[in-house]
C-alpha cells in the first residue's frame, strides 16, 4: 500500500479535530495586525469573529460545515468576511449559532449573511434571519447557487463562486457601503457566476477509510455523486490533465451560457477562480493553471485575471479542482482587487502573455513551506452537572409508564440502525443520516435519564423532545423534526380536552398532521419527494383511516407501522429527489434505494407497534 493510501492522519481525536483546527488559526495574526476571536467551547457554538470589529459597518457573515476550509474562517479579516459560523464536519451550523454571531456583529449598519444553496443552510441561515428580525436587527440575505454540474436540478448547490461574493461585499463594506447596495452588489455577483468541478475521489473523513470512487465530474463538496462518471485510460498522453480540462471546461461555459448575465459579454472580459479541492500538489495546480488559460474556449470568453489556483473552497483532501467564472465591469474589478486581511486569499492576478528568455546562466529557484500545529483539546460543559439540576427541578414530572417504553423502544432502534442507515445514506448523500438520527435519539435518551420528559403530558412531551432535537441533533433534519413536534405541542395545547371526551387518538392525529405541516412549510418537500415524508404521512392517513371506521379506538400502531413500511419502500422506486441532499444526485444513484430518512421513520414506527403488541399481550 502506497503511503498516501496508508491511513495515516495528523489528527489526535476526530470528534475534536474541527475545534482544535480552528484554535490553531485562532493562534495566528493577519499582516496588518489584526485577528479572530472564538466563541468559548463550552457555550456548543463555533463562531469566529474579527478582534477589531467596531460594528460601524455592514457585516458580512457566512459559514456552513467544516470540511471546506480555509472557507469561511480563513476569509475573516477587514475587506471581507466579519465573522464565521462553523458547523461540524460537512453540518450546518445551529439556528441558535448564527443568530449569536449576529448578535455580536451587527451594529447601526446591518448585517448581510452569504449563505451556499444547501437545505440545511438555507433553513438555519434563514430561521436566525427572521429571529434576528424580530429583534429589530436589519439582516438581507443571499443564497449563493454557482453550480452549473447538474442543468435539471432546481436548487443548485453553493460552491466556490461563494468566495468571490465575500470579496466583492467585503471591500463594499469597507469603503462604507450600505446594506442595500451591498447586498444588490451580492445578488449579481452570485447569479452571475458559475463553478463546475472534477475529482478523482471523495475527501476523508478523520478517522474513517476513504470511499472508492470512480472520477466524476461534478462531484460535490460533501461528497455527493457527480453529473457523470469520467472513463480516464491509464496512458497520460491521451487520458491526461489535458482531457480532464477539455471536459470540465466544455461542460462549464455550456452551464454558464445559460445564464442569464445581462446581455453582452462586459468589455472587460471575465475572471476565473481555480480552487484546488483539497488534495492537488502544487505542481498539479500550475499544470491546471496552464491548462485553463490555453483552452480554446475560455480565451474566447476573454479570461483577464485570475484568482488561485489555490485550496480556497474544499472539501477535505478531495483530489479534484474547480473552475469558476464571472463577467467583470469596473465595480467588480475595483472590489476584487481591493486590498484585504485575510492571507487566505489570494489575490487577483491580470492574465499576460507568456514570454520567453534565453537565460545565460541556470535558473534559481526557491521555495517556502509552513505549518501549524494545535494541540489544545477542545473543553466541553459537565453534562453530569447539567443532568443532576434537571432531575432536581423536573422530578416531579407526570409519568406514564406505557408512553416511556414505546419511546424507549423507538429510540433504542434507531440507535441500532445507526450503520445501516449511515450506508444507505452513503448511496445518495454524505452517510450521515444514521449518527444524524442516532444523535437525536441520544438526547432524548438523555433527557429521559434525566426526568426531563412528562410522559404522563403528551404536550410538554412534544415540547421537550422539539428542544431536544433542535439542540442535539443537528443536520437540516434535527431542525425539521424539532419544527415538527414544537408545532405538534402547540396545537396539542390549544385543542385543550379539560373534561377528556376527545379521544386520545383524535387529538394525537390532529396534534402531528399539523407539526407535519409546518414542516412542510418550512423545509418545502411534499410526498413523493423522496423524503422522509413519504413514510411519515402513510402513517398519519392509516391513523386517520382508523379513526373514521371507529372514532374512539386506540392508537393502531400496527396499521401505521405497515403503511410507513410500505411508503418507505416505495422510495426506491423513486428516480427523482426533490429535497434534501438526494436532490442533487443523478437518478442512477437513487433507484433501487430507500431513502434513509423514510426508512428510519418506519424503523420507528415497526417498534412503536412491537412495544404496543408487547403490552397488550
Amino acid at each position: 500500500m502506497s503511503s498516501s493510501e496508508s491511513g495515516r492522519q495528523f489528527i489526535n481525536q476526530p470528534r475534536l479535530v474541527v475545534g482544535e483546527a480552528l484554535e490553531g488559526c485562532a493562534r495566528l495574526r493577519h499582516p496588518d495586525g489584526s485577528g479572530v476571536r472564538l466563541s468559548d467551547p463550552a457555550s456548543g457554538m463555533r463562531l469566529v469573529v474579527r478582534d477589531d470589529w467596531a460594528r460601524d459597518q455592514v457585516a458580512l457573515i457566512s459559514g456552513g460545515g467544516s470540511g471546506h476550509e480555509p472557507a469561511h474562517a480563513g476569509f475573516i479579516g477587514a475587506g471581507m468576511l466579519t465573522a464565521a459560523v462553523c458547523g461540524e464536519l460537512f453540518a450546518s451550523p445551529t439556528v441558535d449559532a448564527v443568530l449569536a454571531a449576529i448578535r455580536e456583529v451587527t451594529g447601526e449598519a446591518g448585517a448581510l449573511l452569504i449563505v451556499k444553496n444547501y437545505t440545511g443552510d438555507r433553513l438555519n441561515f434563514g430561521l436566525a434571519a427572521e429571529r434576528a428580525r424580530q429583534e429589530g436587527f436589519k439582516v438581507e440575505m443571499v443564497i449563493v447557487a454557482d453550480d452549473v454540474a447538474l442543468p435539471d436540478n432546481p436548487q443548485p448547490r453553493g460552491l466556490a463562486g461563494t468566495l468571490l461574493v465575500h470579496k466583492v461585499t467585503g471591500a463594499l463594506a469597507a469603503r462604507g457601503a450600505g446594506l442595500k447596495e451591498i447586498t444588490a452588489v451580492a445578488r449579481r455577483v452570485a447569479d452571475s457566476c458559475s463553478t463546475l468541478g472534477v475529482a478523482f475521489n471523495v475527501g476523508r473523513h478523520p478517522g474513517k477509510p476513504r470511499e472508492q470512487r470512480a472520477p466524476e465530474l461534478g462531484l460535490g463538496i460533501h461528497g455527493e455523486p457527480g453529473a457523470m462518471a469520467l472513463e480516464l485510460g491509464s496512458d497520460s498522453g491521451t487520458h491526461g490533465v489535458h482531457a480532464v480540462m477539455d471536459t470540465v471546461v466544455t461542460a462549464l461555459v455550456q452551464g454558464h451560457s445559460r445564464k442569464d448575465v445581462g446581455g453582452d459579454l462586459p468589455a472587460s472580459g471575465h475572471l476565473l477562480l481555480i480552487n484546488d479541492l483539497g488534495g492537488c500538489s502544487a505542481l498539479e495546480r500550475s499544470l491546471l493553471l496552464e491548462e485553463a488559460l490555453t483552452h480554446p474556449s475560455l480565451q474566447a470568453l476573454g479570461i483577464h485575471a485570475v484568482v488561485g489556483p489555490q485550496p480556497l473552497m474544499t472539501s477535505l483532501d478531495m483530489h479534484g479542482f474547480s473552475l469558476t467564472l464571472l463577467p467583470l465591469d469596473s465595480l467588480l474589478e475595483e472590489a476584487l482587487s481591493a486590498s484585504c486581511a485575510p492571507v487566505a486569499w489570494p489575490g487577483v492576478q491580470p492574465v499576460t502573455p507568456l514570454a520567453h528568455f534565453t537565460p545565460s546562466q541556470d535558473a534559481v529557484r526557491t521555495a517556502s513551506d509552513e505549518a501549524s500545529d494545535a494541540r489544545r483539546a477542545q473543553a466541553r460543559a459537565d453534562c453530569r452537572e447539567r443532568a443532576a439540576r434537571g432531575v432536581k427541578s423536573r422530578a416531579g414530572l407526570p409519568g406514564d409508564p406505557q408512553v416511556e417504553q414505546r419511546l424507549r423502544a423507538a429510540l433504542e432502534v434507531l440507535l441500532a440502525s445507526e450503520a445501516d442507515l449511515d450506508r444507505l445514506d452513503a448511496i445518495s448523500g454524505d452517510g450521515d443520516t444514521g449518527s444524524t438520527f442516532a444523535s437525536g435519539a441520544r438526547a432524548v435518551i438523555e433527557a429521559l435519564e434525566d426526568c426531563e420528559l412528562a410522559c404522563g403530558d403528551s404536550g410538554e412531551l412534544m415540547a421537550t423532545i422539539g428542544k431536544q432535537l433542535a439542540h442535539g441533533m443537528g443536520g437540516s433534519s434535527g431542525v425539521l423534526l424539532s419544527t415538527l413536534f414544537t408545532a405538534a405541542a402547540t396545537r396539542w395545547k390549544e385543542q385543550s380536552d379539560p373534561n377528556g371526551q376527545a379521544p386520545m387518538s383524535q387529538r394525537w392525529h390532529d396534534a402531528l398532521s399539523h407539526g407535519v405541516a409546518r414542516m412542510q412549510h418550512y423545509g418545502g418537500a411534499s410526498r413523493g419527494d423522496r423524503s422522509l415524508l413519504d413514510a411519515l404521512l402513510p402513517a398519519l392517513e392509516a391513523l386517520q383511516s382508523s379513526l373514521q371506521t371507529t372514532p374512539s379506538a386506540r392508537v393502531d400502531w400496527a396499521a401505521m407501522a405497515r403503511a410507513a413500511r410500505q411508503g418507505a419502500d416505495a422510495t426506491a422506486e423513486m428516480a427523482k429527489a426533490r429535497a434534501g441532499r438526494s436532490a442533487y444526485v443523478p437518478s442512477a444513484h437513487l433507484v433501487g434505494n430507500s431513502d434513509p430518512g423514510a426508512e428510519a421513520v418506519a424503523r420507528v414506527f415497526e417498534a412503536l407497534a412491537d412495544a404496543a403488541e408487547e403490552a397488550a399481550g
